[in-house]
């Protein structure tokens, strides 16, 4: 691969994407093979006087010289990625009856970290990378949560359950009425994709990863006696 020219081919001419080539309608037709998946490509024939044009060539053809480019290697590398469901760290545990007005510890335990994907063909190689931003526990009608972390996990005997954390909930009401007496849970985590490679950086569309599962809330009920002192 010449960096100034291009792809050499069999045919003796280099060939390079013409990523910013815009044909037009009647180029288009004149140029391209009805129903045949076909790009745009700058060629340059050494020794041969005004060589330099830009060419329609089918994809099967050019596969084999011009390898994709770094922008179509990098959504090859993105669709390879494969995001663990997070992993869910509830205190009180989600086993046992969360209390109304008591903060509900929440943090992930597990699938928060860096993954990332390499799509690879001779001469091109990108890596995509996707690294986990925030975190939404919807608990449907019990409310919502956004953190942007994982959370801390709470720790017996050191931390204050009554004072929370910068990623917990405390329900206003209980769960009495909503199917099978439980909250349902939705845990979102947003991952930031961006990818590099064949001297390139850029960004990709952001994705998500879910864990769901259910929590049950009740409330503690006082109880006054007549003359009973308080």
């Amino acid at each position: 691969m010449d960096p100034d020219l291009g792809w050499l081919s069999a045919d003796g001419c280099y060939y390079r994407s013409a990523t910013d080539f815009v044909a037009t309608p009647a180029l288009e037709a004149m140029e391209a093979t009805p129903g045949v998946a076909g790009s745009w490509y700058e060629r340059k024939c050494i020794g041969i006087s005004g060589s330099g044009a830009v060419v329609w060539r089918p994809d099967a053809v050019m596969g084999a010289v011009v390898p994709p480019s770094p922008e179509v290697m990098a959504q090859r590398a993105v669709s390879q990625l494969v995001l663990p469901a997070p992993i869910l760290g509830v205190s009180p545990n989600v086993d046992v009856v969360q209390m109304v007005g008591v903060p509900v510890w929440l943090w992930i335990s597990g699938g928060w970290g860096p993954v990332s994907a390499t799509a690879a063909v001779p001469g091109v190689s990108v890596t995509a990378t996707a690294r986990p931003v925030s975190v939404l526990w919807d608990f449907g009608a019990g409310g919502q949560v956004r953190c942007a972390g994982p959370g801390r996990a709470f720790r017996p005997g050191v931390d204050d359950p009554a004072a929370g954390s910068e990623c917990s909930i405390a329900f206003a009401h209980s769960s009495a009425g909503q199917p099978g007496g439980r909250f349902p849970v939705t845990v979102t985590v947003t991952w930031q994709v961006g990818w590099a490679g064949a001297g390139q950086t850029g960004e990709a569309a952001g994705l998500t990863s879910q864990t769901v599962a259910s929590v049950a809330v009740g409330e503690s009920q006082g109880l006054v006696l007549p003359g009973a002192r308080r």
